[in-house]
């Protein structure tokens, strides 16, 4: 019976599944003609039976630029598919890092998925506490600027111990949430350095269970309590009316 390498989120290992079926897709991107190539694997965990789903992409093309057909890792997408947001606020930077993330601890490289779940959680503060400001296309132009006789210092850019200081000062997390913080900061910086440790995959998936909650605190769950309260608001308005 043919296998495919994947993770098992039961077994928390990298398992050779036997695979069930699979499902194949080839296309050309219509900007550039390029080759793309998708293939969808199904199949179970030799050890617990569970049901297992994964995807891989064609990074490499025979007669194309390479010498034979390459195909990327498979990344499990079910069970436990990446977890996804309802805002459209994040940055990207902070989705492809915590995608980053997901990846590595699907190949036990939970080091790596903890200097991710570091970087996202920094942009988030970064967004959040010192927001690029955006242009208005409608707006009068700028007067001109006064001449610059000295010039200015690059503005220091918020780090993840600030960060997480400021946006508990400003009431945008809980006590619950900013310790989340302060151990996702901790276990960053022993990972970003180069010290012989050890972290458990319990623990970096812990980690990820924090990140993503903090998120969804400040981006999904604020939006949709402003949200309703605007609707509430609208239909005091009417009733009043």
């Amino acid at each position: 019976m043919p296998t495919f390498i994947i993770d098992c989120p039961h077994c928390k290992a990298k398992v050779a599944a036997n695979e069930k079926g699979r499902a194949e897709q080839f296309y050309s991107d219509p900007d550039c003609g390029e080759p793309n190539g998708y293939r969808l694997y199904v199949g179970s965990c030799p050890s617990c039976s569970s049901l297992l789903a994964g995807e891989s992409t064609q990074i490499g093309f025979e007669n194309y630029d390479s010498d034979e057909d390459v195909w990327s890792d498979i990344v499990r997408v079910h069970p436990k598919p990446a977890r996804t947001f309802r805002s459209q606020r994040i940055p990207r930077i902070v989705t492809e890092s915590l995608a980053e993330a997901d990846r590595s601890l699907q190949a036990n490289a939970n080091i790596a998925a903890v200097v991710m779940f570091g970087r996202a959680l920094e942009a988030v503060c970064r967004d959040i506490l010192d927001p690029s400001p955006t242009e208005d296309p409608f707006a009068p132009p700028a007067p001109p600027a006064p001449p610059v006789t000295k010039p200015e210092k690059p503005k220091k850019k918020i780090m993840l111990a600030e960060g997480i200081r400021k946006l508990k000062e400003k009431n945008i997390i809980d006590d619950r949430l900013y310790d989340w913080s302060q151990q996702l900061h901790a276990f960053r910086n022993l990972a970003a350095h180069p010290d012989e440790i050890s972290i458990p995959r319990e623990d970096a998936e812990d980690l990820q269970t924090f990140v993503y909650a903090i998120i969804e605190y400040i981006y999904d769950l604020t939006e949709r309590y402003n949200e309703f309260k605007s609707r509430s608001e609208k239909r005091a308005k009417r009733k009043k009316a």
